[in-house]
């Protein structure tokens, strides 16, 4: 993921200013995704479940929407239906690069989705989750 974020960052247009460059807010969501109390608050579950994560994936991708150029980078895109554990999961595609920030850039596995429709990004409302989640990760971008 870190490879994509890099390619992403190297062609994102002068004037399309950004507080934190992708690869940070990638390297934040990472070592975020880590530790255990993340877990317990935004994924569900235990770390050593090795299971995978039942929001994270999706507050992530809102995350790195909001703070990384928003419709000026990236369309949200959709998995479709029942692709992957029942129900759709939200990523952002760059151009013709899809930038996943589901499970699969966290643990050492891969998931077995396809591009999906776009998603009206004018439509996105923040809950009180994903806020709290922003600032959580602006939290440990400030600290880099």
């Amino acid at each position: 993921m870190l490879d994509i974020a890099h390619k992403i960052e190297v062609s994102r247009p002068a004037d399309i200013q950004v507080k934190y460059t992708l690869p940070e807010i990638t390297f934040a969501l990472r070592s975020l995704y880590k530790e255990a109390w993340m877990h317990d608050k935004f994924v569900g579950n235990s770390l050593s479940d090795n299971c995978w994560s039942k929001g994270f994936c999706a507050l992530a991708s809102v995350a790195v929407y909001e703070l990384y150029g928003k419709d000026k980078v990236w369309d949200f895109m959709a998995i479709r239906p029942l692709a992957w554990d029942g129900g759709p999961v939200i990523f952002l595609q760059h151009k013709d690069t899809a930038f996943g920030t589901t499970g699969e850039h966290f643990y050492p596995q891969t998931i077995p989705y396809e591009l999906g429709k776009p998603l009206d990004s004018s439509k996105l409302k923040l809950s009180a989750n994903n806020i709290e989640f922003l600032k959580i990760l602006e939290t440990r971008l400030s600290r880099v």
